[in-house]
């Protein structure tokens, strides 16, 4: 059984509507949260949102978010702006996420979607512990904290949305084993491939 959506989810699903041009499109960095929590949204989308926010907030430091935050995302100044900090920004989430949840029915999270993937801990770090080339010792080791203090899916997302970010490429066998550990993870078929159009 694999995940309520075959795409992405959670924090790394809203870092795609923070593109270059974001702000032609929304007021505020709160407004893009909540044009992004439409009134038909899946509410699984919401609550998987809500639960990546929490952990960051919880688990990391403040640094540690927002070095996260922004490897994944086309905006290089986020913070410092109308946003201060990570923790601010962990906190407006969960406020939208919140005031959405309460105008709608209860749902419920399935299994697949509550995997957190600590059971796959050395497949991710491994992964991570790779990566160091492309994205820097600082960043890798910001991902392996969060894969060890949060959950290792949060962290493979990241490092996902990291490596296409940065769009460098990524030789077959590497791929094939991001592949693997997403569908360990009980991914849907467009998360890991988002990164095929970079397989060399």
């Amino acid at each position: 059984m694999n995940r309520f959506t075959d795409d992405n989810f959670g924090l790394t699903w809203l870092m795609d509507s923070f593109h270059a041009d974001w702000s032609n499109y929304a007021g505020s960095e709160g407004e893009v949260v909540e044009n992004s929590l439409w009134g038909g949204l899946d509410p699984r989308h919401v609550m998987l949102l809500r639960r990546d926010a929490v952990s960051l907030l919880e688990q990391l430091p403040v640094a540690s978010v927002e070095q996260l935050w922004e490897s994944g995302i086309e905006v290089s100044d986020f913070f410092g702006r109308r946003v201060q900090s990570g923790d601010q920004w962990m906190r407006i989430i969960i406020e939208r996420c919140d005031e959405w949840l309460s105008q709608g029915e209860g749902a419920s999270l399935g299994e697949a979607d509550r995997e957190e993937g600590f059971v796959h801990s050395g497949a991710v770090l491994g992964e991570l512990g790779r990566s160091i080339e492309i994205l820097g010792s600082d960043l890798v080791s910001e991902l392996e904290k969060c894969a060890r203090r949060c959950s290792p899916d949060l962290a493979f997302r990241f490092l996902l949305q990291a490596l296409e970010r940065r769009g460098e490429r990524i030789a077959k066998p590497r791929y094939e084993r991001l592949a693997e550990i997403g569908s360990n993870l009980r991914y849907g078929e467009f998360l890991v491939s988002r990164l095929e159009h970079l397989v060399a």
